[in-house]
């Protein structure tokens, strides 16, 4: 641990609390180390989770209830919950979704198998039971750490690999798979997915994941249309039950000019969105993760048929599923405002989606700048923007634009001086010269010879960084 975990725990302990501290020197397996916690446990029940994982704020005042309601059940040995993967790097971002196994009995059948990947063996004669009433938020797929994590996790499993004498389960070339997706090796990962689903009896459940990441290695690895395009109806053929594949094909389609199929593809993953049950699959449902550009795409769409109040429900819709979708909020303030709506009533329907007082107003007067007006005047003003060249042109005036312009001109001429001659290439020949007006052309002159004599060139020579903030 290299937080303040242990710091806690013994404030706890020192307070009365029913907490134990107890070291395990890390050996490289994630199974010896959760296996160990499990000898020292105590109650009939546990809740494993990560460090980087947390019960939502909802879920928390419904574990009791659950495990006292299943604790005469004896045949039920544990509950499979939600697991949602976040980015918190990105307000949270819903990246996915799988089901784990994070509340289980107390028992010595129960123990992590695997170095790496580590799983729960479970007794063949118990049950399981499904639920998403209890949801728990991962965040180690955050951007900035997931790259060091894969690249340890991929370290790991090779030498795995190793001690197995150099051959891969079908396990394994599923988490290699993983690992060189998330590296951005995509040839790599689609060699490890189809080797994977070539052993489909003994990885049924892990299907359409495999179809998930080869699916997006073609479009991520930049492949040609056409093996895109099949690599998407193979996983449809493949998993039929599963809306997603539907859903990027048509969307897919959509980047490529094909509108009228894009829109069908999209219909029908909603029409097998819709048919799913209270079951595994329901639980491990990603579809969340497309619904802001389905209905972006949808809007889209109408617009172009001339359907202007459907484009703008579905961009409405489109923001509602993901808050910070900049694209649907710039096509329907500005269809709004074209079809006549009056100011104040956009920015009365857009304070039923953002929070004008937090960092929102910065998200929406950044997406809103282009459009200019008093829309944007107004989160400006919440954001506490500097007053800038774009503020004034929103507000017509012009004049106050152009004197701010030039200002800020002046500031970068002044910046770039300095840094040039920072690096050296502030030399009297240097063609970056023939850029200045005569004025600053005389100031980089005299800087280039080492002897500021203009008063331009010796405030110039006083920049040491080329931020204007720090002026």
């Amino acid at each position: 641990s290299t937080d303040e975990t242990t710091d806690i725990v013994r404030s706890f302990a020192a307070h009365g609390k029913r907490a134990r501290l107890y070291a395990f020197p890390w050996t490289g397996d994630f199974s010896a180390a959760k296996n160990f916690a499990l000898g020292k446990a105590h109650g009939n029940w546990i809740a494993f989770l990560d460090a980087d994982e947390t019960f939502s704020d909802a879920s928390i005042p419904r574990i009791r209830p659950l495990v006292k309601r299943l604790h005469p059940v004896v045949h039920v040995i544990g509950v499979m919950c939600r697991l949602v993967n976040v980015d918190p790097n990105d307000h949270n971002r819903f990246i996915g979704a799988s089901a784990q196994l994070r509340l289980f009995r107390n028992v010595s059948s129960m123990r992590y198998i695997g170095r790496i990947h580590e799983a729960l063996s479970v007794p063949k004669s118990r049950t399981i039971e499904l639920t998403r009433d209890i949801e728990i938020i991962h965040t180690g797929y955050a951007a900035s750490i997931v790259a060091a994590k894969l690249r340890r996790n991929l370290d790991l499993l090779l030498e795995k690999i190793a001690a197995q004498g150099g051959t891969p389960t079908p396990r394994d070339e599923r988490y290699l798979m993983d690992c060189y997706y998330g590296l951005g090796e995509h040839d790599k990962a689609i060699a490890y997915a189809d080797q994977a689903l070539t052993h489909r009896a003994s990885m049924e459940d892990a299907v359409p994941h495999l179809h998930v990441i080869r699916v997006s290695a073609f479009l991520y690895g930049k492949r040609p249309f056409d093996e895109v395009i099949a690599s998407m109806d193979a996983a449809i053929a493949d998993c039929p039950e599963i809306a997603d594949f539907q859903m990027m094909k048509g969307l897919y389609l959509y980047e490529h000019g094909d509108y009228v199929a894009s829109l069908a593809d999209i219909e029908r993953a909603e029409a097998v969105h819709a048919q799913y049950g209270t079951d595994a699959q329901s639980i491990v449902d990603n579809y969340e993760r497309f619904a802001a550009s389905s209905w972006w795409v949808r809007g889209s769409i109408a617009h172009l048929r001339g359907d202007e109040d459907a484009a703008c429900a579905a961009w409405l819709e489109a923001l509602r599923a993901e808050r910070r979708h900049a694209p649907a909020l710039q096509h329907l303030v500005a269809a709004l405002t074209k079809g006549g709506a009056p100011a104040a009533d956009i920015i009365v329907l857009l304070n039923g989606l953002y929070d004008s007082a937090s960092d929102d107003a910065a998200f929406l007067a950044a997406a809103l700048e282009m459009i200019g007006g008093p829309i944007y005047i107004y989160y400006a003003t919440r954001a506490k923007r500097p007053e800038t060249a774009a503020t004034y042109l929103a507000a017509g005036r012009y004049d106050a634009a152009q004197a701010t312009a030039a200002d800020d001109l002046d500031w970068w001429y002044k910046c770039g001086i300095a840094d040039a001659v920072a690096q050296g290439i502030a030399r009297e020949d240097s063609p970056l010269r023939l850029l200045l007006s005569e004025t600053y052309r005389t100031a980089w002159q005299d800087l280039a010879q080492g002897n500021p004599t203009s008063r331009l060139a010796k405030a110039i020579g006083r920049i040491s960084f080329p931020r204007k903030d720090e002026a």
